[in-house]
């Protein structure tokens, strides 16, 4: 979630605020676009307000690369002055809580989330997506990881509070837990508790893995060079 506040040149609030509702109109088909309102204060019609929630971080940036050059400029060429602040909504009474993520269910394909393995440049090792906001989730965390045969994921990590679990969906492979090893076969399922660092390494065949566990932000705390013996 996010709130901006906007300052017009002397005179242009209401030209300002007219162009950001024309941005507004142009999002009502976005999907990723949850909310998006434009105020004006009362006591200074030189500055308009927009109060924005999107679905996903991504979403928000794909929006913005969609925005045509020629309508971006109009609007700065009003502002003297932008200020953004980012929120994170916690709870409470209002229309916040009308998103999509309060439908019964969400089906999405798990392929269709970004590799994060691939943008980081890792691809030669695998693929990493992590599905949490396709899948609007609020308590849960999901992940699908693929292994190229005989590759390790570069790093390791471990979670402070959550608790993980690994399904072996294909292949075969070696799990690294604080320095003991496990062997993984298909349809193994691999409790990993708290404060544990782990990797994985597959086997000749390769290995794709389900990781799941309860949802905390922030949680999760990479460990580079973790197994390299």
């Amino acid at each position: 979630m996010r709130y901006g506040k906007v300052t017009a040149a002397e005179g242009k609030g209401e030209e300002l605020a007219e162009r950001l509702l024309a941005a507004a109109e142009a999002l009502e088909n976005d999907p990723g676009c949850l909310l998006y309102l434009v105020n004006g204060q009362a006591d200074s019609p030189d500055v308009v307000w927009v109060t924005e929630l999107w679905r996903s971080q991504e979403d928000l940036e794909a929006s913005i690369e969609r925005i045509p050059p020629e309508q971006a400029a109009a609007v700065n060429e009003l502002a003297v002055e932008w200020e953004m602040v980012e929120l994170e909504p916690l709870g409470g009474k209002g229309p916040l809580g009308a998103s999509e993520a309060d439908s019964p269910f969400t089906l999405r394909k798990l392929t269709d989330a970004e590799d994060m393995a691939a943008k980081f440049g890792y691809g030669a090792v695998g693929q990493a997506r992590f599905v949490n906001e396709d899948l609007e989730t609020r308590t849960t965390g999901l992940s699908h990881h693929r292994l190229r045969p005989d590759a390790r994921q570069a790093f390791g990590h471990r979670h402070q509070a959550a608790e993980e679990v690994y399904v072996v969906i294909s292949g075969s492979g070696r799990a690294n837990l604080d320095g003991e090893i496990v062997e993984l076969a298909e349809l193994d399922g691999l409790r990993i508790a708290p404060g544990v660092t782990r990797a994985l390494e597959a086997g000749p065949q390769g290995l794709e893995v389900l990781a799941f566990g309860p949802r905390h932000k922030g949680d999760a705390e990479m460990v580079p060079g973790w197994w390299e013996e």
